[in-house]
């Protein structure tokens, strides 16, 4: 096996193939000093994404029904209060007896009101989201990552800014679509920033780090939350830190592939030397020149367009479209759904939600050190089948009346259904991306981030509005399914790159014609 080869396999996804910026990358430090710093400096940027997606779960947390009264009569408590709460004359002003407070007893959204409400400011958001990954990947593309990360940030601290003075319901749910919509663009750009100064090989932990970093964000939210009981103090807690990140138009600089690929040769050879000297190596113009060359002789891609309904243009596409279009769904609607249902399971409010949090960092570091090394669709199938089994192993606790006694029981299996699950939507990504050939990859790889927005959109209601068991029953369930059609799935570690159809074959397989592996087409 050759070097070039023996690399390849060292990959984490087949997607990515070496080129002139990588070997560039190798003289100048290729995970050095100062792709380090850089990666602190994302993963730090990306912790308030966690705080603005799961603000509601404490600024909008509903009130139990015994926590309520009529204030012109506390005799009337309890889910009494919900049959007369509107009638002003007669129950007056609703009382709360609560250690917080939230947009919902500002505001009394309650009872019926909450079901339908409460859920609204969570999915708005993922509605949000879905609009600014389409919309901000292709700002990134055409203006620049960095532009695209310091824009969606400042963005997101104004919105929150304003939003922590809502006057009513609906000022506040208007101002959770921006904080969505840059949320997609933020975390695009960082990912790309992080993947983009680094070799292949090490692109992989790029993709923990960004996902770990929902996870640490959901435990100091928890504890952010615990020591500030009141929705509007607690907003501006979340925001306020954030503008520090204003400095970051100091300290991230461009991505200097993005530049060498946009012709800005003079900038990305600036920050170049200044990754060269950072990691204590010289800056060689005779390498950058070669870089400049490669660059120059690409031409125009003048193959054929491809459309959204050419991921069902054969019996293969059709396939893999369906499966990883309700992979997603499911994955991303159980993911969402468990982090906002660990509030409403038995045990300490603020301690399930930190949990729920602080269980998806080993997930990710074992998902991504197990992934180069055993293959991508039996474990997918095992996250999602074992977590799966976690949460509907809660149904008979719930079905008995003995979740309050078994609190402990509950949260441990809805943890382990939270880790496989973590586990699953860190696998995900990578498997979709190397099913799809290349022409229309994008397109695939997009589709399914629309089927989890889809998903993502779903799951508040189900957590907010379901009767006690119909969580459990839904999220396992989903998650089983989505366990048995990954069996359907092609596996894909270690075959050569799909790059077409083959319109020609009887099933449309997708088929590698790299030059390079002429020899070895594999038809998957």
């Amino acid at each position: 096996m050759s070097a070039e080869q023996k690399e390849a396999d060292l990959s984490s996804s087949r997607i990515y193939h070496k080129t002139k910026f990588d070997s560039l990358l190798k003289k100048i430090g290729e995970f050095g000093k100062f792709q380090k710093i850089q990666w602190f400096l994302l993963f730090l940027a990306i912790i308030p994404q966690s705080w603005y997606t799961y603000a509601p779960a404490f600024a909008v947390r509903k009130v139990k029904a015994d926590q309520m009264s009529c204030g012109n009569n506390g005799n009337i408590s309890g889910k009494a209060v919900c049959e007369i709460w509107h009638n002003k004359t007669y129950c007056g002003d609703v009382k709360y007896q609560t250690d917080f407070t939230s947009v919902a007893t500002d505001w009394d959204i309650i009872c019926e009101d909450a079901k339908a409400y409460i859920p609204l400011t969570k999915t708005i958001f993922y509605a949000g989201k879905l609009v600014g990954a389409y919309l901000f990947g292709w700002i990134s593309d055409r203006y620049g990552r960095r532009v695209t990360l310091l824009s969606t940030m400042f963005i997101q601290f104004l919105a929150s800014l304003i939003q922590s003075f809502s006057v009513n319901f609906t000022m506040y749910v208007i101002l959770r679509v921006p904080l969505g919509v840059c949320s997609g663009g933020t975390l695009i750009a960082a990912f790309a920033l992080m993947a983009e100064m680094v070799v292949p090989d090490k692109r992989n932990w790029a993709n923990t780090l960004v996902q770990s970093s929902y996870g640490v964000g959901i435990a100091i939210q928890a504890l952010l939350a615990y020591l500030v009981r009141e929705w509007k103090p607690f907003s501006l807690t979340i925001t306020i830190p954030n503008v520090l990140f204003v400095l970051y138009f100091c300290y991230v600089p461009e991505s200097p592939r993005w530049l060498a690929a946009r012709g800005r040769f003079d900038e990305a050879k600036k920050i170049l030397c200044k990754i060269a000297k950072t990691n204590g190596h010289e800056c060689d113009d005779g390498d950058f020149n070669l870089l400049v060359e490669s660059e120059k002789k690409k031409e125009a891609d003048n193959k054929k367009t491809y459309y959204l309904w050419h991921l069902f243009s054969t019996r293969y596409l059709f396939k893999i479209t369906v499966i990883e279009g309700w992979s997603w769904l499911v994955v991303s609607g159980v993911y969402y759904g468990l982090s906002f249902n660990s509030g409403n399971l038995s045990g300490d409010f603020y301690l399930n939600f930190a949990a729920s949090g602080l269980v998806e960092i080993p997930a990710y570091i074992i998902a991504g050190y197990l992934v180069d090394r055993i293959n991508r669709r039996i474990p997918l199938m095992v996250y999602y089948i074992s977590g799966g089994i976690a949460l509907l192993c809660i149904i008979p606790i719930q079905a008995l009346g003995k979740h309050e006694e078994l609190s402990v029981v509950v949260m441990v299996l809805a943890l382990i259904g939270k880790f496989f699950i973590s586990a699953a939507y860190y696998q995900v990504y990578i498997h979709a991306a190397e099913l799809y050939p290349t022409v229309i990859r994008s397109a695939g790889v997009g589709f399914a981030s629309l089927c989890g927005r889809i998903g993502g959109m779903a799951a508040p209601y189900v957590a907010d509005s379901t009767p006690l068991l119909a969580p459990a029953i839904i999220f396992g369930g989903a998650s089983m399914s989505a366990g048995i059609i990954t069996f359907f799935l092609p596996e894909t570690r270690g075959k050569p790159l799909p790059d077409h159809i083959d319109d020609d074959a009887p099933t449309g397989e997708a088929i590698n014609i790299d030059p390079k592996d002429e020899d070895n087409n594999t038809k998957l």
